[in-house]
């Protein structure tokens, strides 16, 4: 996230009453750059509403914000909220986020999904999944903030302690990439990790636990499950919001505004494809495949022995 957007974030804050961070979860900033160029924003396990009047300010009157809650009793609060910050491009359902059943929302219906804890706290990951890729449209993307953990933990494990702290439901980032993989995006990306340094209980006093901000979108057909290069030039034009001269795709590639930069295919895809497709000229096409992008490619390609 760019500093203009921090302090965008920071400024919309301090106008949210207290209470709308009731039951939401503050596992980082799940609020991508131009947001105001989508249509539909859905928030998940929104609480009585910070994230979701949040994305309303980001995104700008136009947009239409959604925030699911399962609690009627916060849903209720988050509505209270609403009518005295007039934000009215925001609406609040209550139901099950992780399966958003009876709630109106169509599939490929939404351009941004943004999550803060919520998929670490539903009992099936890949239900939850499965969920945010049937609504959202092509081109869409989901945005989330999370607790990651070095390894799975057991049922046993899952103590009341682990469950008030957040941990109990902690992602395996294996397992997720998995899971995503399944619901039918072959490649995420990792925007920024940070080591969770609280004090954790006994039982998992040596384990490692990892604040993560993950990004994926929905281009199906065109994304693949490695980095093929294909000869590919992406150019950051400028003109995104908070970006005036750079756009961070993920933690590892930094478009520079009038620099060129060599991507494959799923990178240019992400940028080409999304949203922010307007704001980037792309050089080169899929026509000619290179093979694995240089240090993609899980199979060796070169070997010590010949064949005769």
């Amino acid at each position: 996230m760019s500093d203009i957007q921090k302090a965008n974030i920071e400024e919309i804050l301090k106008d949210i009453p207290g209470a709308a961070s009731e039951g939401a979860w503050d596992w980082g900033n799940p609020f991508p750059l131009a947001m105001s160029d989508c249509e539909t924003i859905l928030v998940l396990a929104c609480g009585a509403g910070r994230d979701a009047f949040v994305a309303g300010k980001l995104a700008g009157p136009t947009c239409r914000v959604i925030g699911v809650e399962f609690n009627a009793d916060l849903v209720k609060k988050a509505n209270e909220i609403k009518e005295e910050l007039g934000a009215n491009n925001v609406e609040f359902k209550q139901g099950c986020w992780m399966t958003l059943d009876d709630l109106g929302i169509k599939s490929d219906s939404v351009d941004l999904v943004i999550a803060n804890g919520a998929v670490s706290r539903v009992p099936s990951v890949q239900t939850q999944l499965n969920t945010i890729y049937r609504v959202l449209k092509f081109g869409g993307e989901f945005y989330m903030s999370d607790i990651f953990v070095d390894r799975r933990t057991p049922a046993e494990k899952k103590t009341d302690e682990m469950k008030e702290l957040g941990l109990a439901g902690a992602l395996y980032i294996e397992d997720y990439r998995r899971a995503c993989s399944l619901a039918g995006w072959p490649t995420i990306r990792c925007i920024c990790t940070a080591i969770y340094k609280k004090p954790q209980p006994a039982e998992v006093a040596d384990w490692t636990y990892f604040v993560r901000t993950m990004r994926a979108y929905k281009i199906p057909g065109i994304l693949e499950d490695l980095c093929e290069q294909y000869g590919q030039y992406a150019t950051y034009q400028g003109g995104i919001e908070g970006a005036p001269d750079y756009y961070d795709l993920d933690d590892h590639h930094r478009f520079v505004k009038g620099e060129p930069l060599s991507v494959c295919g799923n990178s240019c895809a992400m940028v080409e494809n999304t949203r922010v497709g307007k704001y980037f000229k792309i050089d080169g096409d899929q026509s000619v495949h290179g093979g694995p992008y240089p240090g993609c490619g899980n199979i060796p390609y070169s070997a010590e022995e010949v064949w005769e």
